[in-house]
């Protein structure tokens, strides 16, 4: 294979609910639940080797491709092959059809090897189709014990299904299924294929939270907060993740449906009798109420700091230390936009925070979110008022520094790339130092960046350093003046033709 495919570019991080996000050359391809046990350890490291995977085959050596997968035979699987159709559908929304097409056929040689079959039944399926597909994924959500292995592949064979048709098709069949005696029971099903359907990587998203939102509704009408008050207050939940994630509909709409179903899991999730899940809400209400489009942003920010600090009333450091580690952090994010209570003040509380997800976001157990915090940290200090301007600066550029011990350029480009352009504001800014020494640090940091920040992936992002780039050589006291003005007017040239307000 040659090398006119292009080099995948992978990100990972962690959701507030408890998701893990999967991204290729700076877009979102795929989501997953991570590993109930040790939250955001096991299943986003299999997510990353999935990704990793995949950029091996797409830039080995015509041949060498299922020498490559026999050598990782342990990665093959059906989770696999949804991972590679996300990729390559998004290599094809950035026009390397080239290399989607290469990981599509490699992907259907696996699934003929697999015994997967993806061939939708009907060219222009029948409501019987959408019938008979709707009852043969029920029965295989109750015979596996809603085992996503089973159930995935299933679904990823009836993509031309999962649409509104099939919507009608769920409310009809439920409408009358949950009249029956048997109602509990089938309402425990589909509530398990709306939770499944929530979470699948493939097909058309909006669609598919546009069915798992149907689903809940259904259920709704078998366990309500009377007969059944728990698994009520679970749906509610459920559904409120669901309008947090919403695709169709208005966005602030959407948010505020999301803060009322939270709102209602409340009524029945108390401190008393459900502390975890009621902090558990707690967390995701918060995470609404930072994204509230309606209503004043200095109010719901508050908001969303007063249900982070309930929520670390249980979250305690030493009882459930990654949860309370990703609530500082989140905590840290809000005060660090806070609006309400002077800007310094505010940042002081925002280094606090981080500083103490940092006491369990170690660079050995979690090196992702300690890289992160790493570089959050150099963000605050970057923008501190308290302290010194000089000392800050120097503490901003060792917070970068450190994270770029895990961020590389090999296995994180575009964190790598960030932290690099981050790093070389702060050199561009830095008083102590050799100030021409300074700036040729700042320049070298943002051609670093550029490297990953190109124009045809990553536009905006191309602009933004650019454009940081010609204030550096704008600034340079090292070489000839007239060239360094020269390179200035080009870079900001260059930033000027992607956007006029360009930076980071």
């Amino acid at each position: 294979m040659s090398d006119c495919r292009g080099s995948p570019h992978e990100r990972l991080h962690q959701e507030g609910n408890g998701s893990c996000v999967l991204a290729f050359n700076g877009h979102i391809v795929a989501k997953a639940q991570m590993h109930p046990k040790k939250p955001g350890k096991m299943d986003k490291q299999r997510l990353r080797a999935y990704l990793k995977l995949i950029e091996q085959v797409l830039t080995c050596a015509s041949g060498e491709e299922f020498q490559i997968l026999e050598s990782n035979r342990e990665l093959v699987d059906s989770e696999l092959l949804q991972v590679m159709a996300q990729v390559a559908e998004q290599l094809t929304a950035d026009g390397k059809q080239n290399s989607a097409e290469v990981l599509l056929g490699l992907r259907s040689e696996l699934l003929d090897m697999l015994g997967i079959s993806e061939t939708p039944t009907s060219a222009n399926p029948s409501s019987q189709d959408y019938l008979e597909f709707l009852t043969e994924v029920l029965l295989a959500i109750d015979n596996s014990d809603s085992d996503p292995k089973v159930i995935y592949p299933l679904l990823a064979a009836n993509l031309d299904k999962l649409d509104d048709k099939f919507i009608d098709i769920l409310q009809t069949w439920a409408s009358a299924k949950l009249s029956e005696a048997e109602a509990e029971y089938i309402a425990r099903v589909i509530w398990e294929f709306s939770n499944l359907i929530q979470q699948f990587p493939l097909g058309n998203k909006a669609n598919n939270i546009e069915i798992a939102i149907a689903g809940y509704k259904q259920v709704l009408k078998v366990f309500t907060r009377e007969s059944k008050r728990e698994s009520w207050a679970a749906i509610q939940t459920n559904l409120g993740q669901a309008y947090r994630n919403r695709i169709r509909g208005d966005k602030a709409e959407n948010l505020e449906l999301a803060i009322a179903h939270y709102q209602r899991a409340l009524s029945v999730y108390t401190k008393s009798d459900f502390p975890i899940y009621w902090a558990m809400t707690q967390t995701n209400l918060g995470q609404a109420y930072r994204n509230r489009i309606r209503h004043p942003r200095a109010e719901n920010l508050e908001k969303a700091i007063a249900r982070y600090q309930l929520a670390l009333s249980v979250y305690t450091q030493s009882d459930f230390p990654y949860h309370w580690a990703g609530i500082q952090t989140n905590l840290g994010e809000v005060y660090s936009d806070r609006i309400r209570g002077g800007r310094a003040y505010n940042l002081e509380l925002t280094i606090d925070a981080y500083q103490l997800a940092l006491e369990v976001y170690t660079q050995e157990d979690f090196p992702i979110e300690w890289a992160q915090t790493q570089t959050n940290l150099g963000n605050a200090y970057s923008d501190r008022i308290c302290g010194d301007r000089a000392e800050n600066l120097e503490v901003a550029i060792e917070e970068y520094q450190l994270a770029l011990e895990v961020y590389t350029k090999e296995d994180f480009p575009i964190e790598w790339a960030q932290t690099q352009t981050k790093l070389g504001i702060a050199y561009r800014n830095r008083i102590r130092g050799d100030r021409a020494y300074n700036l040729e640090l700042a320049i070298e940091a943002f051609q670093r960046a550029l490297s990953v920040r190109t124009k045809q992936d990553l536009p905006m992002a191309w602009a933004m350093t650019q454009n940081n780039l010609g204030s550096a050589y704008f600034k340079r006291i090292c070489g000839d003046k007239a060239e360094n003005l020269k390179l200035a007017i080009k870079a900001f040239q260059l930033a000027l033709g992607i956007s006029r307000n360009c930076y980071v």
